[in-house]
């Protein structure tokens, strides 16, 4: 009997160990690791060339100004001969993205003619609210987070709200994991005036 009893108390502790509980920390930790979680929020910044000078387009332009003023944009003047008069070239400016604009996630948008995607933000989570677990090893987490504005998108943008996001975890055999998210807002930025 007392090894009988022994065997059950063993199954019943490895079953228990197979699905452990789902933590906050657990849960937090999951949904920050995600590469979906992990996404960045890009802005459109248009136009690679300006049929002007670069200080004129630097000046006229809030986007370029918060570029340069961040270090991920290198102007340069070229002759502009399309442009230009009697033989003479005008100049146009040619904005090009530094290295360090590049690392920081910037990339040329080839979708659309002559504009940039740069990181602005990145997702932040605030905290895990409420976790609804099922029998069937599944399990919904709401929380909330925010987008973190960079060095660019802080120039540029206004700091937005909280927002809710929920997801689903999956028990596997290696653990919890991500199974999907069922709330996840798209980067919605709101420029400054």
């Amino acid at each position: 009997m007392t090894r009988a009893a022994l065997l059950l108390a063993a199954v019943l502790v490895l079953a228990g160990c197979s699905n452990p509980h789902l933590t906050r920390d657990r849960a937090a930790r999951i949904i920050r690791e995600s590469a979906r979680f992990r996404e960045p929020g890009f802005v459109g910044v248009a136009g690679q060339e300006a049929p002007f000078d670069c200080k004129t387009k630097v000046e006229q332009d809030a986007d370029w100004r918060a570029l340069a003023r961040t270090g991920w944009l290198e102007l340069r003047s070229e002759d502009d001969y399309e442009r230009g008069s009697e033989g003479r070239p005008a100049v146009k400016c040619v904005g090009t993205l530094s290295g360090d604009g590049l690392r920081a996630g910037a990339v040329l948008d080839t979708g659309t003619y002559d504009e940039w995607r740069v990181t602005a933000a990145t997702r932040e989570l605030v905290a895990v609210k409420s976790i609804t677990s099922a029998e069937d090893g599944i399990s919904t987490v709401r929380f909330t987070y925010r987008w973190r504005l960079n060095a660019f998108g802080g120039q540029i943008l206004q700091p937005g709200p909280e927002l809710a996001g929920a997801a689903v975890l999956r028990f596997v055999a290696r653990g919890w994991q991500l199974a999907d998210f069922t709330n996840l807002p798209d980067f919605a930025p709101t420029r400054q005036p």
